[in-house]
């Protein structure tokens, strides 16, 4: 006679082979998968990498750039006037797609605008009385004449005004103005000059200053010369500034707002930024003062060391 613990193992019947070959390949997935990314596996294969944080690349306060010289002779091209000192941590920042691209499509979204509203039934004036009774005449049943099927009708979903604004924290704004002037310095597209002046707003003055830094002017269409951002100081009362932003209102290509009015949309629609130091000045101090803790995060000593010296 056969054991009780015989007949039980005699009764147990093998795992199916489609089950073990699931577990075993759902296994082998896991192993390879990287820890952070989806479980999608056609996300796998594809490595992004981690996005830089914003620390500026360099321990100093403040990185060097040329000045050029606005009130050079006609015969020199793009003289030097000196040398200024730009903050590190508004001019030395790595480059950080997401957060231009979030300042970017919150601008274009506070621009949209709906020009003309539909009206629904309601809103049409007319169609309060039955136009005919809802039995007895053969016809369709019609409540008012103001109803979507009819000519004359309102529209069953009409276009309506709204706004399209989306609202972004300050410091997502002030980090992608950041990133889009760093980036303007690390291409050698930002020119520096003493001030943004003309005498008269005269539009041929301003275009002969601005070819003589060897700027080319004006900008075509098809995508030859330059797109160029002029930005001077927040001071309205300066008539010489003035005469210099109406000169380029004529000028395709070339734009010229204040220091106050940057936005990284500007930055990134003109592919030169041409920045007076006034304007300088006020755009840093519009952008805060430098941060508070220290730049360097590692080794700890070096972090304990540099917060004593600064406190």
């Amino acid at each position: 006679a056969k054991s009780r613990m015989a007949m039980c193992a005699m009764s147990l019947k093998p795992a199916p082979r489609r089950l073990l070959r699931g577990l075993a390949s759902s296994a082998r997935s896991w192993a390879v998968r990287r820890p952070f990314q989806q479980r999608n596996a056609r996300r796998d294969d594809a490595f992004e990498p981690r996005l830089a944080p914003l620390v500026p690349s360099t321990a100093e306060p403040h990185v060097q750039a040329w000045v050029s010289d606005w009130e050079a002779a006609a015969g020199q091209a793009d003289a030097r006037a000196g040398i200024a000192l730009l903050r590190s941590d508004v001019w030395d920042l790595p480059l950080r797609p997401d957060l231009v691209h979030r300042c970017v499509v919150a601008q274009h979204a506070a621009l949209k605008q709906v020009h003309r509203a539909g009206k629904s039934r309601h809103e049409v004036r007319g169609g309060g009385r039955k136009p005919r009774p809802q039995k007895g005449t053969g016809k369709s049943r019609q409540g008012s004449i103001r109803a979507p099927q009819w000519r004359g009708g309102g529209v069953a979903f009409p276009r309506q005004r709204r706004d399209f604004a989306m609202s972004l924290p300050r410091r997502v704004v002030d980090a992608g103005t950041k990133v889009a002037l760093s980036d303007k310095l690390r291409r050698s597209a930002l020119l520096l000059v003493g001030r943004l002046a003309l005498d008269e707003p005269k539009t041929s003055a301003l275009l002969e200053r601005l070819q003589r830094l060897g700027l080319s002017l004006p900008h075509t269409r098809a995508g030859g010369g330059h797109k160029v951002l002029l930005v001077g100081g927040d001071d309205r009362s300066d008539e010489s500034q003035a005469a210099a932003r109406l000169a380029a209102q004529n000028i395709p290509g070339v734009s010229m707002c204040l220091a106050k009015d940057v936005s990284v949309l500007k930055l990134v629609s003109h592919s030169v930024l041409l920045l007076s130091l006034d304007g300088l000045r006020d755009l840093e101090s519009r952008l805060g003062g430098p941060a508070p803790f220290p730049r360097r995060t590692w080794p700890p000593s070096a972090v304990l060391r540099e917060w004593q010296a600064a406190n």
